[in-house]
């Protein structure tokens, strides 16, 4: 009997003994994955990399962020945006001007002719929880006026090519995904400050 407890106490120390070398080289796997999870990018060390994630050392050659990505992408969203802001303005507003007891009618039409990309930075709302990147363009644009009609009408169906000298500056923001990938949106009026 004696003999009997002394072989089940070997065999089981021998199970927990196998089991303990199954974890550390469970362990020891894990280690090694993470240290070559973390051996750094384009030839640099882990320590590099991080550092150049962080803004504390130069970013090596051939780096190129999410930001730079959706910076660079910027303009042809702002040509894409630019078309259909024209062709959603095109048909313009018919308003009417007093000179003493006549009315006249004359379209107005804002024209976008031109855009800048300002800045692209990682989306900070936690809202839906996804990341992503927000872009801002700034849109310049001129107001045009189509000539005096008597009728409504008549001045809708003119075209506004008479420029006022009026003109100013919208700015827009727009969504990109993880990949810096421009979602297809229309952008939202913005205030950079």
């Amino acid at each position: 009997m004696r003999g009997e407890v002394l072989y089940s106490l070997a065999s089981r120390s021998g199970a927990v003994q196998q089991k303990e070398n199954n974890v550390k080289k469970l362990f020891l796997v894990l280690i090694g994955l993470s240290i070559a999870g973390c051996a750094g990018q384009n030839g640099q060390g882990p320590m590099e990399t991080v550092m150049s994630d962080f803004g504390l050392k130069e970013k090596p050659e051939g780096y190129v962020s999410g930001t730079d990505k959706v910076y660079k992408r910027l303009n042809d969203v702002g040509e894409t945006e630019m078309k259909r802001m024209n062709m959603a303005e095109r048909l313009g507003e018919v308003k009417a001007e007093e000179d003493g007891l006549q009315v006249k009618y004359y379209k107005e039409v804002k024209e976008y002719v031109s855009y800048y990309a300002l800045d692209a930075k990682p989306n900070s709302k936690a809202v839906d929880r996804e990341r992503g990147y927000v872009g801002y363009l700034e849109y310049r644009y001129r107001i045009l006026q189509g000539p005096r009609k008597p009728t409504r009408t008549e001045a809708q169906a003119e075209s506004a090519t008479i420029p006022t000298g009026e003109d100013g500056r919208e700015t827009y923001r727009y969504k990109f995904n993880g990949g810096g990938t421009w979602n297809g949106g229309k952008g939202e009026r913005a205030r950079i400050q």
